[in-house]
C-alpha cells in the first residue's frame, strides 16, 4: 500500500449512522456478563442520618460499609461522637444530581446552584464534623432542560484514607476530609459520574455516505469505519421533550494498515437528529416505551457522525472543518457555496503544506479560515501523539508508572469519557518507548463491539469509552488507566510493578523534567480560547508544541540513558539471514548487556529484554530495514547523552525558528 504520491490533506469524507438493515448491538460481549448495575437509575437525593436516633428514610439506601468492609461512619475513629451515615436515593422521577461536595461552614460560600443538606430527615442538624466547626454535604441537581447525555452521579461511597483505602476505580474523591477534629480518621466521600442514559435501542452503525465514491488506489476505505465513528453504537433514543440537544462530540481514532506498517487517522463529530415517527417500528415503539407517553412529552432522536480520514494527524484542523459543516447544516442559513463543494475542495484541491508554504489557509463561508499547518519535521515516527495531554491527564508520577507498564508490555487499558483525549494519549504512550515500537495489538479508540480483545492472551494497548465500565468489568489481569480521574487500577499479580524498578538516576531525571513542564501546561491551556482568531491559535499551538518537544525529549533521554552502550553487544552478521540468524540470541549478547547494567535493576532489564518491542528493535537494528533512519537518530542521541548535551533535536530547529 503506497503512500499517496501527492500527499493529500485528506483521503475520505464519511457519514455514518443507522443503516437500512438494522442489527441490534445489545448482546453481551463473549465472556463478559453485564453488570447488574448497568441499568440502575441515577442518584437523585442524598441525606445524612444518626442511625442510633433515626431510621433510614423510605426509598433511601444507607452506606454502612466502605469498599473494604470498614464502618462507613463519617465520624470514624472519633471519641464520644455519634455515628453518622450517608444515605442516597435513586430514581427517574426528578432530575438527577450532577455533583456532590463538602462545605466547611463559615469558611466557604455555597455556590449559587448548590443545595446544602442542613438537616437530617427528622430535623437534626446534619453536621458531619466531629469538632465544633460544622461541615455539611452539598449537591447540585441537573436542570429540567439538561441534555440526556449529561454527566450525572450514579454511585457514592465512603473511604477511610487512614486505613489505606483508596477511591474505587472510576470514582472521584472529594478532596476534603470530613473529620476536622484532633481525634478521628481521615474520612472522604467518593462518587462516580456517568453519562445520563435515556431509554434507547442500540444498533450496529452503518455507512450512509462517502466521498469519493470510489476507493482510492493507495488506500481502500476500511469496512469497519462506522464502528470507529460511532464506537458505542448507533442509537435511537427517547428524550423528555424539554431536554436540550447535546453538543456535538469530537473524537479521533487510528487505523493501522499495510500489516501495521502505516497509520491512518480519523476525525469525527457525533451529533443527534430527530428520528421521524414514520420510521419507528412496532418493536422500537415497545422498546422505547413511546406509547406510554403523550406525544408532547417526548421526542425521538438518533445519533449520526461525519468524519474525515487522512494519512496525517491534522486533528485540530479537521475538528474545525467538521464543526463548520455541522453548524452550517443545522443553521438552515443559505450559503454561497454548497457544503458538498467544501468537502470536495479539502479532499481534492487544498495543497499540502510545504517548506515554502508552511501554512495553507482554507476560507470557510462567513467565518475565519481554518489552517492546515506543515507537520514539523522530526526524525521520530509520525504519530498523532499529544505528550501534553498525556502529562496533563496523568501527572508525572502516573506517567512514569504507565511508562513502566509499556516497557514491560502489560495488558494496558486506557479509558475516558473524552474520546479525542483517548487517541492522543494512547499515541503518546506507544511513542514514549522509542526506539522500541509497540508490537502488540493496538486500538487507541476501541469500539464496544471489539472490546472482547481485552480477553486476548497477549499484551495490548487499548483505549475505551469509560461507559464500558458501567456495563462490564474487564478481566482481572488488565491494568486500567482512568484519564478522567487520574487513577490506575493495577491487577493483584502486577502490584510488584512499581517505578522503583526503573533505573534510579534516569527515572529521577525524567521525573524532574516532567514536573518542570507540568505546572506550565495549565497556564498554557488557559491561553487557548475556543473560537479565537487563526493567528492566536497558531501562537498558542507553537507554545504548546515547544512543551510537547520538551516532554518528548525527556522520555527520549530516559530511553537513551537506560540503553546506553547497547551497540557494543550487537553480534556481527556473518551470513545471510535465516531462521537461526534472526534469533535474538544470535543477534545480541544478552548476558553481556545484562551484566553491564546495575545489579539493583536486573529485574527491570530482564523484563525489558524479553519484550516483543525490544526483540524487534534488535532485529531491525541488526539488518537493513525501513527503520534505519530512526536507529541512526537514536544512536546520535546516545552520543549526545554520553557527552552531556542538553538538546536531542526531536524537531528540526530551523522549522521551530521559522514558526
Amino acid at each position: 500500500m503506497d503512500v499517496p504520491p501527492d500527499r493529500q490533506v485528506a483521503d475520505y469524507f464519511i457519514h455514518c449512522g443507522l443503516p437500512e438493515q438494522l442489527c441490534e448491538l445489545d448482546a453481551p460481549l463473549e465472556d463478559f456478563p453485564l453488570k447488574p448495575s448497568h441499568n440502575y437509575a441515577p442518584i437523585t437525593d442524598v441525606a445524612v442520618i444518626f442511625p442510633s436516633e433515626e431510621p433510614v428514610p423510605s426509598g433511601y439506601r444507607c452506606i454502612e460499609k466502605t469498599p473494604t468492609g470498614l464502618s462507613a461512619d463519617l465520624n470514624h475513629g472519633s471519641i464520644r461522637s455519634p455515628e453518622v451515615l450517608l444515605c442516597y436515593k435513586r430514581g427517574w422521577d426528578k432530575p438527577p444530581l450532577v455533583d456532590i461536595g463538602v462545605l466547611y461552614d463559615g469558611k466557604e460560600y455555597v455556590m449559587p446552584d448548590s443545595q446544602v443538606v442542613e438537616f437530617t430527615p427528622t430535623g437534626r442538624i446534619a453536621n458531619v464534623n466531629n469538632s465544633t466547626a460544622r461541615t455539611y454535604i452539598t449537591y447540585r441537581r441537573a436542570s429540567d432542560s439538561s441534555p440526556c447525555n449529561e454527566l450525572v452521579v450514579t454511585d457514592i461511597c465512603v473511604i477511610v484514607l487512614t486505613k489505606d483505602e483508596v477511591p474505587p476505580h472510576t470514582y472521584c474523591i472529594i478532596p476534603k476530609t470530613l473529620n476536622k477534629g484532633m481525634v478521628g480518621s481521615d474520612v472522604y466521600i467518593c462518587y462516580k459520574k456517568s453519562m445520563r442514559q435515556p431509554t434507547r435501542v442500540v444498533y450496529k452503525p452503518g455507512l450512509l455516505g462517502r466521498f469519493p465514491l470510489e476507493d482510492r488506489p493507495y488506500f481502500p476505505l476500511p469496512e469497519s469505519v462506522p464502528m470507529f465513528c460511532l464506537p458505542m453504537g448507533a442509537t435511537v433514543e427517547c428524550w423528555p421533550s424539554q431536554a436540550a440537544t447535546p453538543k456535538p462530540v469530537f473524537s479521533t481514532f487510528v487505523f493501522t494498515v499495510a500489516d501495521g506498517a502505516e497509520k491512518v487517522y480519523g476525525s469525527s463529530i457525533t451529533f443527534y437528529e430527530r428520528y421521524p415517527d414514520s420510521r419507528l417500528t412496532e418493536q422500537q415503539r415497545l422498546q422505547l416505551g413511546i406509547d406510554t407517553h403523550h406525544p408532547s412529552e417526548i421526542s425521538v432522536n438518533a445519533n449520526k457522525s461525519i468524519g474525515v480520514l487522512s494519512h496525517w494527524p491534522f486533528f485540530d484542523t479537521f475538528e474545525k472543518f467538521l464543526q463548520f459543516l455541522h453548524q452550517t447544516a443545522i443553521s438552515g442559513r443559505p450559503t454561497s457555496v454548497p457544503l458538498e463543494r467544501y468537502i470536495s475542495h479539502i479532499l481534492l484541491e487544498v495543497p499540502f503544506p510545504s517548506v515554502a508554504r508552511p501554512y495553507v489557509h482554507v476560507q470557510l463561508d462567513g467565518g475565519a479560515p481554518i489552517v492546515v499547518a506543515q507537520p514539523y519535521f522530526s526524525p521520530l515516527p509520525q504519530s498523532g501523539a499529544s505528550f501534553c495531554k498525556l502529562l496533563k491527564n496523568l501527572g508525572p508520577d502516573n506517567s512514569l508508572l504507565v511508562l513502566l507498564f509499556t516497557l514491560t508490555e502489560q495488558k494496558l487499558l486506557l479509558h475516558s469519557l473524552r474520546p479525542d483525549v483517548l487517541t492522543r494519549v494512547a499515541e503518546a504512550v506507544s511513542m514514549m518507548i522509542f526506539p522500541c515500537l509497540w508490537q502488540c495489538p493496538y486500538i487507541p479508540l476501541c469500539p464496544l463491539g471489539l472490546a472482547d480483545i481485552l480477553s486476548a492472551p497477549v499484551p495490548f494497548l487499548v483505549g475505551l469509552d469509560s461507559r464500558y465500565f458501567d456495563m462490564y468489568d474487564p478481566p482481572p489481569e488488565v491494568t486500567c488507566v482512568d484519564l478522567d480521574t487520574n487513577t490506575i487500577f493495577v491487577a493483584e499479580e502486577k502490584r510488584h510493578l512499581v517505578t522503583k524498578l526503573l533505573p534510579k538516576k534516569a527515572c529521577k531525571q525524567l521525573r524532574h523534567s516532567l514536573e518542570a513542564v507540568f505546572d506550565r501546561l495549565y497556564s498554557m491551556s488557559r491561553k487557548r480560547v475556543k473560537g479565537g482568531s487563526p493567528e492566536m491559535d497558531l501562537r498558542v499551538q507553537r507554545m504548546e508544541h515547544q512543551l510537547e518537544i520538551e516532554i518528548q525529549e525527556a522520555f527520549l533521554r530516559f530511553m537513551a540513558t537506560i540503553l546506553r552502550g547497547y551497540q557494543a553487544y550487537l553480534k556481527p552478521i556473518k551470513s545471510k539471514p535465516t531462521t537461526g540468524t534472526t534469533d535474538p540470541s544470535s543477534l545480541f549478547n544478552l548476558d553481556g548487556f545484562l551484566k553491564s547494567r546495575d545489579k539493583a535493576y536486573q529485574p527491570f532489564y530482564q523484563m525489558l529484554t524479553t519484550t516483543q518491542s525490544f526483540i524487534r528493535f534488535i532485529e531491525e537494528r541488526s539488518f537493513v530495514s525501513d527503520k534505519d533512519a530512526y536507529h541512526v537518530f537514536f544512536d546520535e542521541c546516545l552520543t549526545k547523552v554520553s557527552d552531556g548535551l542538553a538538546a536531542l533535536a526531536v524537531v528540526s530547529a530551523s522549522l521551530l525558528n521559522k514558526s
